[in-house]
């Protein structure tokens, strides 16, 4: 079975090399990819220069210091279209920490329904009942979890096999996706 954990930095390393400050905009209140309300930094206002924060070193230190010191509400940082998308759990402290360490780069700030611990833990439950899912008759292909939309992904051949069994079986707390995915 290939295992996955999305927690952290995707692709946008090599989707975004051009990125060295954000997008002019206004600072305050905005809306996140998820729909649910953002916050940003003042350096999202900002117009950029040459001595521009990089974008990947900001949600690097913001990854470290969230799942150090605020592994309850943090669920993950990556370098998006506009700046650093970073996406909690609603937050006073971990908002002010990051909205004074990050003021010159520019970061939004996302509401997430899940931290990182939550979804690592369901990866694990999930990928832990491997052994079940094959008695069941069900093969899991894949895990991995997505922090924007808060939920654990699963690749398996027979989704329609499949949903009414996750869907007893992981009833409550973060949600489990199923996905059409064949054997590697």
């Amino acid at each position: 079975m290939r295992r996955v954990l999305v927690l952290g930095l995707l692709a946008a390393v090599t989707a975004l090399p051009a990125l060295t400050a954000c997008s002019s905009g206004s600072s305050g209140a905005g809306t996140s990819p998820t729909g649910s309300s953002s916050t940003r930094t003042a350096g999202c206002a900002a117009t950029p220069s040459p001595d521009s924060v990089d974008p990947v070193d900001v949600a690097g230190q913001i990854g470290q210091k969230g799942e150090a010191d605020f592994a309850a509400v943090f669920a993950g940082a990556r370098v998006g279209d506009e700046g650093v998308d970073v996406y909690r759990k609603p937050s006073a402290e971990f908002d002010a920490w990051v909205l004074a360490t990050f003021r010159d780069a520019c970061v939004l700030l996302h509401d997430a329904r899940f931290s990182a611990g939550e979804l690592a833990k369901r990866y694990d439950q999930v990928s832990d009942d491997h052994a079940y899912w094959s008695s069941q008759g069900v093969e899991v292909n894949s895990v991995s979890s997505d922090f924007v939309r808060g939920v654990v992904v699963v690749g398996t051949a027979d989704v329609d096999r499949a949903a009414p069994l996750f869907k007893a079986r992981y009833a409550d707390g973060v949600p489990v996706e199923l996905v059409k995915e064949a054997p590697a």
